[in-house]
């Protein structure tokens, strides 16, 4: 019974080890032929501009994303973090979630980690901007972010997070914003409400200024200034796919590596009207992230003036390559709402859709746990596999060397008994 029991744990661990390994290179080989396969060109006179830009140099590897809310940046996180996973690079994850922290500044204690810390290569989930804590993470990074208009920012944070339910504001959709808008300083000091620090300058809160600095004009320029030394690029909502251009230039990419299929776009019910009296006041109010969005509204297009007179071809190129894509991996008349956020629409792959669609339309709290998931398995599952592994062979080496001694004492101690027997055996 004991040999047995032995026998089937060795079993066990040989096939487990054998599975973990095949599931790990299989899944590489899926997404290195999914990627292969993700850049058809579109018939049209601006498909040459996709070898207008010669690669004389490395693709960056190493950047940190600022993941500012309710400003497309779920789209972005996604598009990098399928990045790291298709080029094989480590991706910073956070311990127990998909997020770092949605109030306190980041710092390096939240990332998870055996040992690397340095040594990772792209961090994309939610965390506040703390420059210092998270060179310690990235060795030389690039840093970016996106930023949106402040009007449609705060409506959507409002209306997303559900505030006015949280503060107790009742009155009908419409109306929700313009009450929070008549004191929203009221609200803001006197109800702790989920989301709460994305209903005052959420923007700039997450790119490191606090609350307590939001109307202190001076900091606020200092803080722009420093974004504007410290990035290398920040993006524009509104012009999302000039930005997606400007990235994959600047860091030397190519077109499959920055095609997306938008993510968390909100349901149209979950939409508010603004009004020009209503925008007018959430800039009075949000006057920090008016100022933010004003800077690099202009340093943007000085960006676009550097990139050259290929930048609206390659514009359009890209938009065309985008639309090929979604009509390729989505259903566009068929709707759903995913399990885990009921908030947003999610449009459904098709049946016949292409292997690289799934990494496409996955989303980033999907790479994220996959990212994680990987990053444990190499540095714990995988070693702690090879040391259960080493010592069941061990053991089992053990076992039949004392199994070994007992039958050659045993043949021993046979033999000398035969040896001292008197009786003559006739032949």
């Amino acid at each position: 019974m004991a040999i047995s029991l032995r026998n089937t744990v060795i079993c066990v661990l040989i096939v487990a080890f054998i599975l973990l390994a095949t599931l790990q290179t299989t899944d590489i080989g899926n997404r290195s032929s999914n990627r292969r396969n993700v850049n058809p060109e579109p018939s049209t006179s601006s498909s040459a501009t996709s070898t207008s830009f010669s690669q004389c140099t490395h693709p960056v590897h190493k950047l940190i994303f600022i993941k500012t809310h309710k400003t497309g940046s779920s789209t972005i996180a996604t598009t990098l973090a399928r990045y790291a996973d298709e080029k094989g690079l480590k991706l910073a994850t956070p311990i127990w979630t998909h997020i770092f922290h949605e109030t306190n500044s980041f710092s390096h204690n939240m990332v998870l980690s055996f040992g690397d810390m340095g040594h990772f290569d792209i961090l994309t989930s939610h965390a506040r901007y703390n420059r210092k804590e998270m060179d310690m993470v990235i060795s030389n990074p690039k840093y970016i972010t996106i930023i949106r208009n402040p009007v449609k920012q705060l409506e959507s944070a409002y209306s997303y997070y559900s505030m006015a339910k949280h503060i107790g504001i009742q009155t009908d959709g419409d109306h929700e914003l313009q009450a929070f808008l008549k004191q929203p300083r009221y609200y803001f000091d006197n109800y702790d409400y989920f989301m709460k620090v994305q209903s005052w300058n959420g923007q700039i809160f997450d790119l490191g200024l606090e609350h307590a600095d939001h109307l202190n004009q001076t900091l606020v320029r200092r803080k722009i200034q420093q974004i504007d030394a410290e990035f290398d690029l920040v993006m524009i909502n509104e012009y999302f796919d000039e930005s997606l251009v400007l990235l994959r230039k600047q860091f030397y990419w190519d077109w499959e590596d920055i095609v997306y299929i938008s993510k968390g776009v909100r349901k149209t019910t979950l939409r508010h009207k603004i009004t020009p009296e209503l925008a007018a006041k959430i800039q009075q109010w949000n006057s920090a992230d008016v100022q933010l969005y004003d800077h690099f509204n202009r340093t943007f297009w000085g960006k676009v003036a550097q990139y050259g007179p290929n930048f609206n071809k390659d514009v359009l190129y890209f938009k065309e390559l985008r639309e090929e894509i979604t009509s390729r991996c989505l259903d566009m008349n068929s709707h759903s709402n995913p399990a885990y956020d009921k908030r947003v629409e999610n449009h459904k792959l098709k049946p016949n859709a292409p292997n690289y669609c799934k990494n496409m339309i996955s989303g980033t709290m999907q790479y994220v746990n996959w990212m994680k998931f990987m990053y444990v398995f190499h540095r714990v599952l995988l070693p702690l596999s090879l040391v259960c592994l080493g010592c069941a062979f061990m053991l089992f080496l053990c076992r039949r060397f004392r199994r070994g001694n007992a039958d050659q004492y045993r043949l021993l101690n046979n033999t000398t008994d035969l040896g001292s027997d008197e009786k003559v055996v006739p032949i």
